[in-house]
């Protein structure tokens, strides 16, 4: 049987619900390249990050360095999950980019504080990444139509990230 890892697929699913606008209570100091100011000047009072913020800067990160390491045949799938799954790239090489991804954050945007959490779901994304982890990517079909007559073979396998916010 030709094996494809684990990690030849990961779907990303990153909740877009309000509670991820809150605060992650981390810090960031807006002051340190101007801490030369000259006496009098108020200083700028620090600025934090929201649990969206530190989601996207993880997920965006994994995603950097498993595209350095491994530039070909790991893929990921990007879901943003609120009141409906917004799927941000395919299974396809081409979308494999941070670029991409990060273009296509910029435009799903940060999650709205007052919209009712009670429509919104991570389930709805988590959905999406296991019928998406059931399609074949390009490299997957390649190995089916050259072993042919074993091409039931071919295992499909993948795996699934989920950030969100789980509260007691």
């Amino acid at each position: 049987m030709k094996m494809f890892s684990v990690s030849h697929k990961t779907a990303f699913v990153v909740d877009h619900c309000p509670y991820m606008a809150e605060s992650c209570r981390q810090q960031v100091e807006c002051d340190v390249l101007t801490k030369s100011r000259g006496q009098g000047m108020i200083p700028l009072a620090p600025v934090s990050k929201s649990l969206w913020t530190c989601a996207v800067e993880c997920s965006m990160e994994y995603c950097r360095i498993l595209y350095d390491v491994y530039p070909l045949r790991k893929l990921i799938n990007y879901i943003v999950s609120d009141s409906e799954f917004h799927i941000l790239n395919s299974w396809r090489q081409e979308d494999q980019s941070t670029h991409e991804l990060m273009s296509a954050l910029a435009a799903v945007g940060p999650p709205n504080p007052q919209e009712d959490p009670e429509c919104c779901s991570v389930l709805h994304g988590l959905v999406a990444a296991v019928e998406s982890l059931c399609k074949i990517t390009e490299y997957q079909h390649e190995a089916r139509t050259t072993l042919m007559d074993t091409a039931d073979r071919v295992a499909n396998r993948g795996r699934i990230i989920c950030l969100t916010n789980a509260k007691r």
